[in-house]
């Protein structure tokens, strides 16, 4: 019955998949162990349901229910106390196995698989090298190579085994089994090898935005790393071409290379960030005809146009935008980006750097000041956890607005943390001390309802020093702060400050105000029998 319901394939491929989890060399003692219990018989009673292996495995007289799973050996599970496959999974998946082929067959197979590894890749990395200098050969004025190496990269693609495992182990098998057999060109190789290898970096980060990422997880935590970091890796294969001189034959390849790059647009959206990094990437420093700049801007908004949801055209915004702004079409730029907050943000503090860097002072203030007149509606049309990370964005851009146009307004910049409460508070906190603005930095604190406690005691020394008059009210709410809560411990919070409260009205000598607030403190409160009880102890009244 178990034989009719095994697929050869998914056994095959999940023995594949087994040896590669287990390598013999390092794991010969599980190995061994789970071919010992398969062989004198300690498996029974095996079923298959959803290409999971379910059976019973009896081991030094305790019997464990392990679980195989032929698509995802690695979730295999079993009540032993091993970490990771255990004797007993593995000798699970040998009972099975032995259904389609000898076990003998496979273990002589798991034996002996790290030079035949070796040798395919080796042979792979032949081929590769083959293929880059037959393409090389075939580069001529009128042929396009390109398209040649894009259907090399697809059939040495397909060749990679990549059913029935996880997307994060895809990404892993994708660059290490596919990228890593391009040698990344030194300094001294010639431009077709460096932009041969652009080629293949774009490609296989093409490949990689384009599998959906896990919505939680190691494996979606893993997922974004392996595409960031080869977000990096691309972005300096570009760079190191742009460095290369060339010729016009060069200059038709890079003209041929555009629908490739523009295809990382159809990755996820999930990896925005790094799609957009990368393409901006290719045109910052390889497109750089101002013609091959007209003609992707004009693609872009083509392409947004003929899409239906936002969502669709926010790639083509997103690089419409960047282009027009490198033709220096700033209006445009900004048009594009003005009703996305995201987008809008990252664009214009990009846009108003790369202005700055380029010396051009009056462009970089006119992006910082497009920022500043949408920085309240964009505030408060971000997600609550997004606030504070565009506070800090507005903030450092207007550090890097006052040092490139070498202004020092103060009150601007004070103006500017007074838009952006709440989410600036303790940004203007920090500003107000600086500043010694005492009085303000009071006003702040008593705004946000804040009690003497929650003070930094350095700020509140300083205050008292400059004018002990100023802390009077802030004592006040925290006293009050502290007997709303009608508890006995914070009852015995607000004696403390009561009694720091007395020691600032007899060193402003005004006891006189103070016999007033007491009194009629014990008044409002005069019903909380404890708390009178304390006022009574600490000699107030």
């Amino acid at each position: 019955m178990l034989q009719t319901m095994l697929s050869q394939e998914v056994m095959t491929k999940a023995a594949q998949r087994l040896m590669k989890l287990l390598p013999y060399k390092k794991h010969s003692d599980v190995i061994k162990r789970a071919w010992h219990l398969y062989r004198t018989g300690h498996v029974y009673n095996v079923t298959i349901e959803n290409n999971v292996l379910k059976g019973k495995v009896t081991d030094k007289g305790q019997t464990y229910e392990p679980t195989f799973r032929l698509k995802q050996a690695a979730s295999s599970s079993c009540g032993c106390t091993a970490v990771g496959l255990c004797p007993h999974n593995v000798a699970l998946f040998l009972y099975a196995y032995n259904q389609i082929d000898a076990v003998g067959n496979l273990i002589r197979q798991w034996k002996e698989p790290t030079t035949k590894q070796k040798n395919v890749r080796r042979d792979e990395k032949q081929k590769h090298i083959q293929v880059n200098e037959q393409h090389k050969k075939d580069a001529t004025p009128n042929g396009n190579i390109i398209d040649a190496w894009w259907n090399s990269f697809e059939e040495a693609y397909h060749r990679i085994p990549l059913d029935y495992i996880t997307e994060e182990e895809q990404m892993r098998r994708f660059i290490h089994s596919f990228f890593q057999t391009f040698e990344r060109p030194t300094a001294k190789k010639p431009f077709l090898d460096h932009l041969y290898y652009v080629h293949a970096s774009l490609f296989t980060f093409t490949e990689l935005t384009r599998i959906p990422l896990q919505p939680w997880g190691y494996s979606a935590m893993m997922q974004e790393r392996h595409v960031n970091q080869f977000a990096q890796t691309v972005q300096q294969a570009i760079k190191d071409l742009a460095k290369k001189p060339r010729t016009k034959l060069h200059e038709q390849l890079i003209y041929a290379s555009m629908p490739y790059a523009r295809s990382i647009l159809s990755g996820e959206l999930t990896y925005f960030r790094q799609i957009l990094d990368v393409y901006e990437t290719m045109w910052t420093y390889v497109f750089t005809d101002p013609s091959y700049r007209e003609e992707e801007c004009n693609w872009a908004i083509k392409q947004l146009n003929e899409k239906e949801t936002v969502e669709q055209k926010l790639p083509f915004i997103a690089t419409a935008s960047y282009v027009s702004f490198l033709l220096e079409n700033d209006q445009q730029a900004y048009q594009l980006i003005e009703p996305f907050p995201y987008l809008a943000t990252e664009h214009i503090v990009d846009f108003m750097h790369m202005s700055f860097a380029k010396k051009q002072i009056q462009r970089g203030a006119e992006w910082f000041h497009r920022l500043e007149k949408n920085m309240e509606s964009y505030l408060h049309s971000l997600r609550m956890t997004d606030r504070e990370w565009f506070v800090r964005t507005v903030l450092s851009a207007y550090g890097q607005y006052s040092i490139a146009t070498k202004s020092d307004e103060t009150e601007r910049y004070e103006q500017l943390l007074q838009k952006l409460l709440p989410y600036s508070f303790y940004m203007y906190i920090d500003y107000l001390f600086d500043e010694q603005q005492w009085k303000k930095l009071i006003e702040l604190y008593m705004l946000e309802k804040a009690n003497v406690d929650m003070i930094h005691p350095f700020h509140l020394k300083a205050i008292e020093q400059a004018d002990r008059s100023l802390v009077l009210p802030l004592y006040h709410q925290t006293i009050m702060y502290y007997i709303e809560q009608k508890n006995r411990s914070a009852y015995e919070q607000a004696i403390k400050h009561l009694r720091k409260l007395r020691a600032h009205y007899r060193a402003l000598k005004q006891t006189h105000r103070w016999e007033a607030y007491v009194e009629k403190l014990a008044e409002q409160t005069k019903r909380l029998r404890a708390f009178q009880q304390l006022l009574q102890r600490g000699k107030f009244i």
